[in-house]
């Protein structure tokens, strides 16, 4: 791997910035959206309308932001996260969006250096990290952001890893544990535990990580639910019947299980001791 020095880390940190601030708009205005298209699905003409217009502006009084109001995270330190002419709060949510694309680029170039593979890495994060806050605040994981890693995923595999074959594998291994755990959780309990988008972000990521990786992969996912699950039971911030999002595991999961690969040969180790 390659590391790059500090000062080429100014760039990377500067567009994870703006990727971030774009990213938080797609993260607020595309759950909207799908729920007013048909089947969930825009059309491209509306998703490109919704994503540039109106402009960004205040959800509270509605004035448009300027510039100086705009710049992706110092603006929200300068203003203390509140809009300048009402003074109503804008919340952590898109600050912290945007701080992690932030961090996930930074990482990404200084990991393996200004290569195809950082880019790369980097798109995946970006976008998990959208979805992540998606499916937080609104139980959704749309195709139209998690679909496009598939094509990805198997070109890292094919550049980085054992081969497209083995990112197909993965993917389809990956797809068909979940969809079955998913159908027996329906017949046992009469109600969804994992949804569509669920499925297929487990299958697309099966793709990153190859078909080697994938058991693992799903049993860190698995295990950081449910003990995410477990502490909010003990605490009484939810019953055993309230939904829990699982993307966000599935991403921090695959994330880890990419950019740290060595991962599989410590959680095999565990297992087996």
């Amino acid at each position: 791997m390659i590391s790059a020095d500090t000062a080429s880390l100014v760039p990377a940190l500067a567009g994870g910035a703006a990727i971030g601030s774009f990213l938080s708009v797609v993260a607020a205005r595309l759950p909207p959206l799908m729920l007013e298209s048909a089947h969930g699905r825009p059309s491209v003409s509306n998703l490109v309308k919704t994503l540039s217009w109106p402009s960004s502006h205040c959800g509270s009084c509605k004035t448009p932001l300027s510039w100086r109001d705009n710049v992706p995270v110092l603006s929200y330190v300068l203003l203390k996260g509140r809009c300048r002419h009402c003074q109503a709060a804008y919340g952590a949510r898109y600050v912290l969006l945007e701080l992690s694309c932030v961090a996930a680029a930074g990482l990404c170039v200084y990991w393996f250096g200004w290569t195809a593979q950082a880019w790369l890495c980097f798109s995946l994060l970006a976008v998990l990290l959208t979805l992540t806050a998606i499916d937080i605040r609104d139980m959704l994981l749309p195709d139209i952001l998690v679909l496009p890693l598939l094509p990805l995923g198997i070109l890292y595999q094919t550049l980085y890893g054992e081969g497209a074959m083995n990112a197909v594998l993965g993917a389809a291994l990956a797809f068909l544990i979940l969809w079955a755990i998913g159908t027996l959780y329906r017949l046992a309990r009469h109600q969804n535990g994992l949804g569509g988008g669920d499925v297929k972000l487990a299958g697309v990521l099966g793709a990153w990580l190859g078909l080697s990786q994938v058991p693992f992969f799903l049993i860190a996912a698995f295990a950081s639910g449910t003990i995410i699950m477990s502490w909010s039971l003990l605490r009484q911030r939810s019953s055993s019947d309230t939904p829990l999002p699982f993307g966000p595991f599935l991403a921090l999961s695959g994330a880890a299980f990419v950019l740290f690969p060595q991962l599989t040969a410590v959680l095999r180790d565990l297992l087996a001791f």
